[in-house]
């Protein structure tokens, strides 16, 4: 074998190894070009660090750990505090805010956008409509958009849905941290990193972690994987390669959300 066909053959071995190794490494930008272009991160103290060609504009730098949810909208993006309180940043339009005790999330839709407290209560704002609250009265972290609808999940692994919202099944129990959402079903990730799938999803593997830290899950546009984000920045990918590096954190910090930039 001469020396050209020897160099083609190592190089065809070692693309076969990268493919069929999965891609279960932390993210440390890569050389694929998917539907997105870079991603935002949240710290519990409110503060925003951003990869590839997210742009900061504004962060809440908080004195305290109060900051629960970052959402990005088309001209910029929110941050919720535990209290109902919404931060806009950008040419993000502001719509009114909620006092509470535990608020958790915050979903843009159209010309507005909801507030989650922890007891299920769904606030709406702006030309939104409410399509329900939960049920159980207490343990929600987590809401995703569904069309005409929504999806709420509680820190015990149930799914509600209201609103054209399609049930695909739920944990009878576990420790359910995030809700990741596809056309054709969804994932629920539990705070030691593993996760569940529900519908026709696909499996791109997880990783059990060492301590309970996982926060967030994101799913990449056109399935094409996903990131896992756990609380001291770490961001795993899955399937989910990209051309651009991940930002530079802070070590003092509780990482909380993770949004991707089409």
């Amino acid at each position: 074998m001469n020396n050209t066909y020897m160099i083609i053959f190592i190089i065809f071995a070692l693309l076969l190894g990268v493919y069929f190794s999965g891609s279960r490494n932390i993210f440390l930008g890569g050389i694929v070009e998917k539907s997105y272009e870079g991603f935002y991160v949240l710290d519990a103290y409110g503060n925003v660090y951003v990869a590839g060609g997210a742009r900061f504009i504004g962060d809440a730098n908080f004195d305290e750990k109060i900051a629960v949810d970052l959402e990005v909208s088309p001209f910029g993006y929110y941050i919720l505090d535990r209290y109902g309180k919404v931060y806009e940043f950008g040419d993000s339009e502001f719509y009114g805010d909620a006092d509470l005790e535990n608020a958790v999330d915050l979903e843009a839709a159209g010309n507005g956008y909801y507030i989650l407290d922890s007891s299920g209560i769904v606030l709406e704002y702006g030309d939104v409509q409410n399509y329900g609250n939960g049920k159980l009265g207490e343990g929600y972290i987590d809401m995703e958009m569904a069309g005409n609808g929504y999806y709420l999940l509680t820190n015990r692994g149930s799914v509600e849905v209201f609103g054209d919202a399609t049930f695909y099944g739920d944990l009878d129990s576990g420790d359910a941290i995030s809700l990741g959402i596809t056309p054709y079903g969804y994932y629920i990730l539990e705070k030691n990193g593993k996760l569940h799938f529900f519908g026709n999803v696909h499996d791109y593997g997880y990783e059990i972690l060492d301590e309970p830290s996982a926060r967030d899950i994101e799913i990449v546009p056109e399935l094409d994987g996903y990131y896992i984000l756990d609380e001291h920045g770490n961001t795993y990918s899955y399937f989910a390669a990209a051309g651009f590096s991940g930002p530079e954190y802070s070590e003092e910090s509780k990482y909380i959300d993770l949004e991707l930039i089409n």
